[in-house]
């Protein structure tokens, strides 16, 4: 057993995260290659799967592949989930082979970039030199955590990802990222954990604070809502939403999408506050949120009206201080 952050986990940890997450693609593969029809089915009805298959099909190209990567193409370009980036690998690997037939399917999938074979080959070949191509060792861990997370391994996808937090310096790009993906799995303490060092590496007022109202978010999911207020404090001097004035402030931020984010993170942590029991916390927050409501461009306003109206009558709910 593996020990981590104070919890024994399986053997499967010691494993490479590509080799855990690409052990049901390649087994499928394998079976489809072997002419296995149930194989077939159970990939044409799981996408989960059919990502899986094709990850391992990029890295383990074999010449009797065409038909089979047709038939992925086909069910990746009819299923047209949010999970583009499947049907762009099949498209691929099955332009790499240039043959005429398959370059109706082929515009198809890809939105007609390409008139011929020539050009589907030539097409493919820059989309590799962009990408990874064989190379599955240089493709990003995130590829493999994000797969993990869609097939149910989320111990193993949080357990990476904090791996990565741990070993990471002052890079924004990459906090961003392991920010974003350790919100998506729901550790939103080593989200935030991502986020306060990344809100600490911003140079401008407008970034500032579009980390900040995150930072906010973040927090408030945690459970620790005075730290989602402190962010959002943050927030709002970075943008003078106080009436402050500094050098590097956002000209016009309340007429822009950053205004209304930063306002609908005040009227979701007032709405906590007052679950929590905390009428302090809420009033203060409200207090913010009606300057804002009132701030902000019409439209966001009319946004976040049923928002607010929950918030404000929540407030009202409260006993008056003192009773």
């Amino acid at each position: 057993m593996v020990r981590h952050g104070g919890r024994y986990l399986d053997e499967s940890f010691r494993q490479p995260l590509r080799d855990v997450v690409l052990g049901p693609g390649r087994e499928a593969l394998e079976r489809m290659r072997s002419g296995d029809l149930g194989a077939r089915e159970e990939v044409a009805a799981d996408p989960v799967l059919r990502a899986g298959v094709l990850r391992a099909a990029q890295y383990d190209r074999r010449d009797g592949d065409l038909p089979l990567l047709r038939f992925l193409l086909e069910h990746e370009s009819a299923a047209r989930t949010q999970w583009f980036e499947e049907r762009r690998s099949a498209a691929v690997l099955v332009a790499l082979h240039g043959q005429d037939g398959d370059v109706p399917l082929l515009r198809s999938a890809t939105a007609g970039q390409f008139t011929d074979s020539a050009g589907a080959v030539e097409w493919a070949r820059a989309e590799e030199a962009k990408r990874h191509g064989r190379d599955v060792a240089a493709e990003s861990e995130f590829t493999w955590i994000e797969l993990a997370h869609r097939q149910g391994r989320v111990e193993h996808a949080r357990v990476a990802l904090i791996r990565m937090l741990d070993d990471t310096g002052p890079d924004a790009d990459r906090l961003r990222e392991l920010s974003r993906a350790l919100e998506r799995i729901g550790d939103h303490a080593q989200a935030a954990r991502a986020q306060f060092n990344l809100l600490s590496l911003q140079d401008t007022a407008w970034d500032r604070a579009s980390e900040a109202y995150v930072l906010a978010r973040l927090e408030r999911r945690k459970g620790d809502l005075a730290a989602a207020g402190r962010a959002l404090e943050r927030a709002r001097a970075a943008v003078c939403a106080d009436g402050t004035t500094t050098d590097g402030a956002v000209p016009q931020w309340h007429r822009r999408g950053l205004g209304r984010l930063i306002t609908e993170q005040h009227l979701e942590l007032t709405l906590a506050a007052v679950e929590a029991g905390d009428a302090e916390l809420a009033r203060a927050t409200m207090a913010h949120g009606r300057l804002l409501l009132d701030t902000i461009g019409k439209e966001s306003a009319k946004a976040l009206g049923r928002l607010s109206t929950r918030a404000k009558w929540a407030v009202a709910g409260l006993r008056p201080p003192g009773a």
